[in-house]
């Protein structure tokens, strides 16, 4: 070509060769804002760092060039660490991995860190770029959640032990998304089946004697249905024949729909057979009587005066024997909680069916028992004989399952809310100040055609669309309880942000902030912020109000609207519901729920903040 046609290709090569530049300064601009950034010899003496370098290590820019990057060695790391890491860099390839360093004041730091060989013109390794993004706080969490795994694996233990101690096990059955029976280790004891055998349901059965599996089918099918089930049947074991008895508790959606249901059974051979000896045999074996693990006595069937005792009772009520035959059974009950009867078996029923009484010891403590009555001949007088099972051990480790597994809530909920503070903050400092970096660096290109202007309009307006939305997003992420404001600022926040949809919003807060855990304040903003949600996706409700009272036992929540509602019956409860109880059950919430078809919808949930324990 002529010198004429190479002439004007001059300044586009300088603008193209521009562009390029205030590219890559960009690029670097982000990096060093975003990252921390070392270079390093073939030795690994250091020779640039940049500013986040300097911030995080604490060194100064002085104190780190021409020194070896064992300098921030934090000891954490075994030699084998190091030397594969420079076994894959020296051979030229890239290598990541998490990495603990020691600030100049001591602390430590995580670092995720990615090391890249930088070669000349003739292929050789003449340095060592390292990029490090921190990761001490995500490091943090996960020790924080193997901290909470390791707790619950112990209180795991602690009940299995004290299950072995009562020969009382638990089960249960998990009906959605499948039918998954869970045994503890006390349950494979009873049956004697090898601990962590797959059970199911007819696993179950085979396990069941024979001449009662009918009975047991039958009686599981009625408890479907109503709810209830308390059982005795045999087993057959390797050992021999068993007897146990069996109580469930069902747990049941709002639609009616079994989930799950957590059971108990007992290995009640023993009692049986001493049951079974005094009926079929009529005599009173004096040596079992006295011996029996469980409280026997035998009652008069008209002054209800008792006529003989065993020794598992004396020391059971803490009696002597000829202090036990001056009392009558009325004088073992717990005055109010039982009315007068014509027979000693003075019950009330629990939850599952069972029949508890509650008895008081000499010394005044209390014993739930579960009573078995039986009229029989003693001496050639109609009398009572009474078999006692304290079951106060029994329901105390229900308590404890019950206790577990609202920790485990907690735990998940507390984890989650640390990784989405994490998140939205990352997002914050990070993700965003490089797109308004971007922005910046877009709004002062020059453009030289009506094309490219609409081109630059276009991405500055995706870009500004990208920071609301991540704005949006890292404010939702992030509690606002987690800074300065307090639970009443921080709704009347989230309440701001719906200020242009012209609802009515009423907030009564009637309580103390000082006295109420960080945790707990977090999950009712949490449960108000997720019910919100619902009642904009789906009440078109115009007037909200909202009611948090303190009680010296218990917070009480309320949310209510005038939307259009919802047949409770019917529903199929949604995530937003389910999040809402899940979060209330954790912290020792109970909730209920009043709504109906263009009724609106009251959300109530009690908060139990009482440090005093029931007697069990």
């Amino acid at each position: 070509m002529d010198s004429s046609n190479k002439g004007p290709r001059l300044p586009i090569d300088r603008k193209h060769y521009e562009a390029i530049s205030h590219t890559l300064h960009a690029y670097q601009t982000a990096v060093n804002e975003a990252a921390i950034v070392s270079i390093t010899d073939i030795k690994g003496n250091i020779v640039y760092v940049n500013q986040m370098f300097v911030d995080i290590s604490k060194y100064t820019e002085a104190d780190l060039l021409g020194r070896n990057h064992r300098l921030i060695n934090s000891g954490y790391h075994d030699k084998a660490f190091f030397r594969n890491m420079w076994k894959d860099i020296s051979a030229g390839k890239s290598w990541r991995g998490e990495i603990r360093n020691r600030a100049k004041d001591g602390t430590y730091y995580w670092v995720d860190t990615v090391i890249t060989p930088i070669v000349d013109k003739k292929g050789r390794i003449f340095q060592y770029l390292s990029i490090r993004n921190l990761i001490t706080a995500q490091k943090e969490n996960e020790q924080h959640l193997l901290n909470a795994r390791n707790q619950i694996e112990k209180r795991e233990q602690q009940l299995n032990d004290a299950q072995g101690v009562s020969k009382t096990g638990s089960w249960y059955l998990n009906i959605s998304p499948e039918r998954r029976l869970e045994w503890s280790t006390e349950t494979y004891r009873i049956f004697e089946i090898v601990p962590g055998t797959e059970m199911t349901y007819e696993r179950f059965m085979e396990a069941v004697h024979p001449a009662d599996r009918d009975m047991v089918n039958k009686q599981w099918q009625q408890a479907l249905k109503t709810g209830v089930y308390h059982i005795e049947h045999r087993v057959a074991t390797k050992g021999g024949v068993k007897w146990v008895t069996e109580s469930a508790r069902f747990e049941f959606d709002e639609t009616g729909n079994l989930t799950g249901v957590l059971g108990t059974v007992q290995d009640i051979t023993e009692k049986r057979i001493t049951e079974d000896s005094l009926k079929e045999s009529g005599i009173l074996y004096k040596s079992l009587f006295d011996k029996s693990p469980f409280a026997i006595g035998i009652v008069d069937k008209k002054t209800l005066r008792f006529l003989e005792v065993n020794e598992t009772a004396t020391v059971l009520y803490g009696y002597s024997r000829a202090a036990f035959l001056k009392l009558s059974a009325d004088d073992i009950l717990v005055p109010g909680e039982h009315k007068r009867s014509k027979t000693p078996l003075l019950v009330k029923k629990v939850p599952d069916g069972r029949s508890i009484m509650l008895h008081r010891k000499k010394d005044g403590g209390i014993l739930y028992v579960e009573p078995s009555i039986r009229p029989i001949t003693y001496k050639g007088h109609p009398v009572y004989l009474i078999t006692i099972t304290d079951m106060t051990a029994k329901l105390k480790i229900e308590k404890e399952l019950n206790a577990v597994e609202q920790l485990r809530q907690k735990d998940i909920i507390e984890a989650e809310e640390k990784s989405r503070s994490q998140i939205g903050m990352e997002l914050h400092d990070n993700v965003n100040q490089l797109l308004v970096a971007s922005r910046l660096y877009l709004q002062r290109v020059h453009t030289y055609s009506e094309k490219s202007k609409t081109f630059l309009k276009t991405a500055l307006d995706i870009l500004t669309n990208a920071l609301e939305e991540i704005r949006k997003l890292s404010a939702s992420l992030v509690t606002p309880i987690s800074g300065n404001n307090n639970l009443k600022d921080s709704l009347e926040g989230l309440f701001r942000s719906y200020e242009l949809l012209n609802l009515n919003i009423e907030l009564e807060l009637n309580i103390d902030e000082d006295t109420i855990k960080q945790g707990l304040k977090t999950n009712i903003y949490r449960i108000i912020q997720e019910q919100f949600s619902n009642i904009m996706k789906y009440a078109e409700a115009t007037k909200i109000r909202i009611v948090l009272i303190q009680h010296p036992d218990f917070l009480e929540l309320e949310i209510a609207d005038n939307g259009k509602g919802f047949n409770l019956q019917t529903a199929k409860k949604g995530i937003g519901l389910t999040n809402i109880i899940y979060r209330a059950e954790a912290y020792r919430g109970k909730i209920s729920i009043n709504t109906g078809i263009n009724k609106g919808c009251k959300i109530l949930v009690r908060f139990n903040t009482s440090q005093v324990r029931d007697e069990l």
